[in-house]
């Protein structure tokens, strides 16, 4: 019988009571509980002392942001190199270089990468449907800058008030900016 767990559930008791429900001489284990300081004996009644729970703080303070200034361009060519080169075939490497170097990098010449907000989004959508982009090409294009933000605010680099998702083309001939959802 495990006489702790008894002792415990027992709280206040005399060798003899213990000895009774166990069934079995305690003095051995009730002497290592003694010693343990689980229990303590007082004025002829062991007594079981109750743990007292340890509490645990955490201190929050405000975290350290490691966030960079970053062009467009550096941006495109760290994205371009450490990313897309590591993670895509060659034919998709072109295609991502092309949309970065003829479409976006235009646009966001004068900005720095952390500095675009969902409104540049709105503006860079606009821009794109005023040159007359097929839907595909478009649809493809936001995603893609998402896709560059999201990776850079996953390094740490930039912080995330850009936040936006680009929905699938249900109907391949309609792509307007309702399909853009913005996170604030």
């Amino acid at each position: 019988m495990n006489i702790e767990k008894l002792v415990r559930h027992l709280k206040e008791f005399t060798l003899n009571e213990i000895e009774m429900i166990a069934e079995c001489d305690c003095k051995t284990e009730l002497e290592r509980l003694l010693n343990e300081n689980k229990i303590v004996f007082e004025q002829g009644l062991y007594k079981y002392k109750e743990e007292k729970l340890k509490q645990e703080f955490i201190i929050c303070t405000k975290q350290v942001t490691n966030y960079q200034v970053i062009t467009i361009d550096s941006a495109i060519e760290y994205f371009l190199e450490n990313y897309v080169k590591n993670n895509c075939k060659l034919n998709t490497y072109r295609r991502y270089r092309r949309i970065l170097k003829y479409y976006i990098a235009p646009f966001y010449k004068n900005k720095n990468l952390n500095d675009i907000t969902c409104a540049d989004i709105q503006k860079f959508f606009n821009f794109c449907k005023n040159r007359n982009l097929p839907p595909k090409v478009l649809k493809n294009t936001l995603a893609l800058l998402n896709q560059m933000i999201k990776y850079f605010q996953n390094l740490g680099i930039i912080d995330r008030t850009c936040n936006f998702q680009v929905r699938r083309l249900s109907d391949k001939t309609n792509f307007t900016l309702d399909r853009i959802i913005m996170e604030v």
